[in-house]
């Protein structure tokens, strides 16, 4: 795979007030997540993601510290998802965060999404709106209230790479 997703910062109300240097240090990482058995316990063990084949599970990570003495406000990380990737699971260390997933990399909400497919009935064509699989999520949006001075949080997506 030669490009990985990247992750981009959106700031709100406290970030558009700032001037250079950012309040906010961004670092991102590209991990293939394995699993090893060392004296007869199975672990996962983090790798830099280099020559991953489809089937292997990456860990795409963006660490956030605010790097100033105030609380920032507001804020949202996006992680959007190549098509190479299939959607796993999402985290992130910061309390009262709200996760958002999107199916188009525009429009994001509270999982479980739903979409609209065309069907036929009775010999009509309807259309329905039906749960998404997390499989079909092209996109992670984590909402961040408040970042406190100093704070340092973990915002990751696993996904599958196809």
């Amino acid at each position: 795979m030669n490009r990985l997703p990247l992750l981009i910062l959106l700031s709100g109300g406290a970030l558009a007030a700032t001037t250079p240097p950012s309040p906010v240090q961004l670092t991102a990482t590209t991990n293939l997540v394995v699993r090893e058995t060392r004296d007869g316990k199975t672990t996962e063990v983090l790798r830099a993601a280099e020559g991953v084949l489809p089937g292997n599970l990456l860990e795409l990570a963006q660490t956030i510290r605010n790097t100033s003495t105030r609380d920032l406000r507001e804020m949202a990380l996006n992680m959007p998802l190549d098509r190479a990737l299939t959607f796993q699971s999402a985290t992130c260390t910061l309390g009262g965060v709200v996760t958002l997933y999107s199916l188009d990399g525009k429009t994001y909400a509270k999982a479980p999404l739903m979409k609209t497919v065309t069907v036929t009935e009775n010999g009509r064509q309807v259309q329905k709106q039906v749960e998404a699989k997390p499989s079909e999520y092209r996109g992670v949006r984590w909402q961040i209230p408040t970042l406190k001075a100093g704070e340092t949080g973990r915002c990751a997506v696993r996904a599958t790479v196809r």
